[in-house]
């Protein structure tokens, strides 16, 4: 009897341990972690002292680490992080290097973060934005963001999407002209969603819908990004964004890549009125191809295409 008993306890055992999950959520009041085997796989950060919630780390299954998080030459850089640039003449990307803070704010008004049962976290936010000089709202943005766990092949997903909308008076949305517009700057043309990256990875090589590499400020449906030491991350826009297919502005120096949304031009967002922008970001071991990204993008547009229909 003695013999069935241990021989149970050792099946029920081994069953638990293959079906226990390689990863789990760590929770404190401004952040949340997934660790994978032990070890920090992703963070999320969104202490409201700090503003502008960010990624960092950043890393594939495989143990490959993408970003950075302050570097020396822009220290206002924040792994995976959004930022305008310039809000009605407002400066809301540059800080200050020594305060570190800039010209306009990013206030997180109201967080809410949700884990389910299948470790997908979700969170919400309420942002204002803020000039400090006047200290009044000139627009809202409520953003959601939506990170998967890894799937069988270690691959996981961040789904970020917001609504921005302008108060009682128009809101002009900017960025530095790049160099062929007027007053234009050879590094112009950012804004937005952005990917700082660190110098482990430098030497990767970007390759665009299209089949191009190192295609900077070209048009493409999706931007895929493959380590030197293994490691992709696919970057994808949404037909129903502003500009689509957007322009991506690439700098392999630092590096650094962004969907640009507003390179070519200002937007304005009349009074009332809103702006939506979703965008998906793929974290997966190994280097893909282009195959298995357009794959990716397709999945991606399906989904969001039978959910709008859905709703």
């Amino acid at each position: 009897m003695r013999k069935h008993v241990v021989r149970l306890l050792l099946v029920l055992g081994l069953t638990a341990v293959a079906f226990s999950k390689p990863y789990e959520i760590v929770e404190k009041e401004n952040a949340v972690t997934m660790l994978y085997h032990g070890q920090t796989l992703w963070a999320y950060h969104h202490d409201p002292a700090e503003g502008k919630p960010y990624f960092h780390p950043l890393s594939a299954t495989d143990g490959t680490l993408f970003t950075d998080l302050r570097p020396e030459d822009h220290p206002w850089h924040r792994g995976v992080w959004f930022s305008w640039k310039g809000i009605n003449g407002v400066n809301y990307w540059e800080e200050d290097r020594k305060t570190g803070t800039s010209d306009g704010e990013t206030r997180i008004v109201q967080m809410k973060r949700r884990v389910s049962e299948t470790q997908t976290i979700q969170l919400e936010f309420d942002i204002d934005y803020v000039p400090t000089e006047t200290n009044a709202v000139v627009m809202k943005e409520h953003r959601r963001v939506i990170v998967s766990p890894p799937d069988k092949t270690g691959t996981y997903r961040i789904d970020w999407s917001s609504t921005f909308q302008a108060l009682d008076q128009d809101v002009i949305l900017t960025r530095t002209p790049p160099l062929n517009k007027p007053n234009g700057k050879a590094w112009g043309g950012y804004a937005g969603w952005s990917v700082r990256m660190n110098k482990g990875v430098m030497g990767g090589v970007f390759i665009n819908s299209h089949g191009v590499e190192g295609a900077d400020r070209q048009p493409a449906t999706w931007m895929l990004f493959k380590a030197p030491q293994g490691g992709s991350l696919l970057f994808m826009d949404h037909p129903q964004n502003l500009n689509y297919p957007v322009k991506w502005y690439l700098a392999p120096d630092m590096p650094y890549f962004n969907p640009a949304v507003i390179h070519d031009a200002p937007h304005t967002i009349k009074a009332g009125q809103t702006l939506r922008l979703c965008y998906r970001l793929v974290i997966a071991p190994g280097l893909w191809d282009d195959d298995r990204a357009l794959k990716a993008w397709n999945a991606w547009i399906g989904a969001t295409e039978s959910k709008i229909k859905q709703d």
